[in-house]
């Protein structure tokens, strides 16, 4: 379990910064099996204002090196089986995609079956076939040496690159210097590596979004806030933490409970009565409607949670009640 909301905040965090230079997916089912879910994909979009106005360092340069990226992030040691389960999952989601595109390129340029696709039309398909990082807090010699693994020329330390046919890096966060560059990732590392990251983040500008978005992302979950000096948080962001800590520790209760019985079910009411509960914290006296309450319970997971997202940034329930209907429209 602390794996998993290790996961929640990871997603979270990761669409958080990224949401401004492309598209990011999150839970894409390969096959009808939680374990074979890619947990989160960014398609870089180089026209987006993020890759102008926010440096992430590092992270933008690993992000960079496919137009198409899989972020696989492991919370203590990654093993051999988080490797094969990662190539498998990557396979089971490119198959079909790779001769679904090659179909449509086919009928678009009115090619035969049997005839060769343009290069041009090759390197598009090409750029959607995922590059996949795996970012582990630590990795053993032994699991790189397995992985054909050696040190990334142009990153630096704690950066390694796997033979060309798996199309995989890995970043192992432990062994990277802390530095401006590297603080997005060390954020991701273990509680005094991302303690020292979120300290540095909090120095940023106020103006910057990626800053807020990390703070906002960070009191959600509670992950790596709870054991900072009380003096570092207004008394506001105590309270707000506490509620959320409460809310946090039943949203994992109720998902033990769904995973004993199996049930796909539990899950989801689970996450609607995590999301019924923020938006009260949020909104003190507030009644939901008929329609709201109905539209609350037609959300699906993703939407549950891209919900509670903008609770953080909404101040009035007319902006909550406006998303719910373009959701629901």
């Amino acid at each position: 379990m602390a794996q998993y909301k290790h996961d929640r905040f990871f997603k979270f965090y990761l669409r958080s910064l990224y949401q401004s230079k492309g598209e990011t997916l999150q839970n894409i089912q390969v096959r009808n099996d939680e374990d074979l879910e890619i947990d989160f994909m960014f398609i870089a979009q180089s026209d987006k204002f993020g890759w102008q106005q926010e440096d992430l360092g590092l992270f933008d340069a690993l992000m960079k090196v496919h137009p198409t990226i899989i972020i696989e992030h492991y919370s203590g040691y990654a093993q051999e089986k988080h490797i094969h389960k990662s190539i498998t999952r990557k396979n089971l989601y490119w198959e079909p995609k790779q001769a679904e595109l090659a179909t449509t390129f086919k009928q678009a340029q009115q090619t035969a079956k049997y005839q060769q696709l343009s290069p041009e039309s090759l390197q598009l398909i090409d750029n959607q076939n995922p590059f996949t990082w795996i970012l582990t807090v630590n990795c053993s010699p032994e699991l790189l040496e397995l992985c054909g693994a050696k040190p990334h020329p142009e990153f630096g330390a704690g950066v390694y690159e796997t033979v060309k046919l798996l199309r995989m890096g890995i970043v192992v966060i432990e062994q990277l210097e802390y530095s401006p560059a590297t603080m997005w990732l060390k954020l991701l590392g273990n509680k005094e590596s991302a303690r020292r990251a979120f300290e540095g983040i909090e120095q940023l500008s106020p103006e910057r979004r990626e800053k807020n978005d990390t703070i906002r992302a960070s009191l959600k979950y509670c992950v790596y806030l709870k054991d900072l000096p009380a003096n570092s948080l207004s008394a506001e962001e105590q309270e707000f933490m506490k509620t959320m800590a409460e809310i946090d520790a039943w949203y994992d209760a109720e998902m033990d409970k769904a995973e004993s019985k199996g049930e796909q079910r539990g899950k989801l009411e689970g996450k609607l009565e995590s999301a019924t509960r923020v938006i009260g914290v949020k909104f003190q006296g507030y009644v939901p409607s008929e329609q709201v309450t109905s539209q609350l319970a037609a959300l699906n997971e993703q939407q549950l949670d891209d919900l509670i997202v903008g609770m953080f940034s909404w101040q009035t329930v007319a902006q909550m009640e406006e998303w719910l209907n373009l959701v629901e429209s």
